[in-house]
């Protein structure tokens, strides 16, 4: 039989020799606490102090971050009785699913306009949004019923704007309902 022959490869891929970059961490830090430490040991070599005055300063300094110390520790301690005492609160309120307390809705709900009364839809439409085309209404007094756009509303008038494009002024008080038709198509 015949002798398989090994096949090179197709692509020579080189590889770069990378040198990886060398991390520097943090070695050295220094914090409040330590600051003090070293200021109380060399207060007591009295190794750069000399002065009276200079070594009661800085004991004072010394004692008031003491203080500020002892008064955060209070402050921390009352959150967190604060927190103990809701969290028991919350534990004695039952966790059951039928509460007595009435949910209320996250938003509030908008009526319908059919169950507006007619001021209310008036004022609906004066303040429909302007990006959408105004709704076709019929305006319905004792004496006849006209279709068209609301334009305006003042106290005592409001202004129809007619599908003929004419404008008829009707005063509020003879007006009986106001009842919306639509978007015809």
């Amino acid at each position: 039989m015949a002798e398989k022959k090994e096949k090179q490869p197709l692509f020579y891929i080189q590889q770069p020799n990378f040198q990886f970059p060398e991390t520097k961490m943090q070695t050295v830090y220094s914090s409040r606490k330590a600051e003090l430490e070293n200021k109380n040991k060399q207060l007591e070599t009295g190794s750069e102090l000399h002065d009276h005055t200079t070594i009661e300063k800085h004991k004072n300094m010394i004692e008031d971050a003491a203080v500020e110390k002892v008064a955060d520790k209070e402050k921390v301690q009352e959150a967190i009785e604060e927190f103990e005492a809701s969290r028991e609160e919350k534990k004695e309120a039952p966790s059951f699913a039928f509460t007595t307390e009435k949910r209320k809705p996250s938003f509030q709900r908008v009526k319908g306009f059919k169950e507006m009364d007619t001021a209310e839809r008036l004022d609906y439409l004066i303040d429909f949004p302007k990006q959408l085309p105004p709704i076709p209404c019929i305006f319905e007094t004792e004496e006849k019923a006209i279709r068209g756009f609301l334009a305006t509303k003042d106290k005592e008038w409001i202004e129809i704007k007619l599908f003929d494009e004419s404008i008829e002024k009707i005063s509020i008080q003879s007006l009986k309902e106001v009842k919306m038709i639509g978007l015809r198509r």
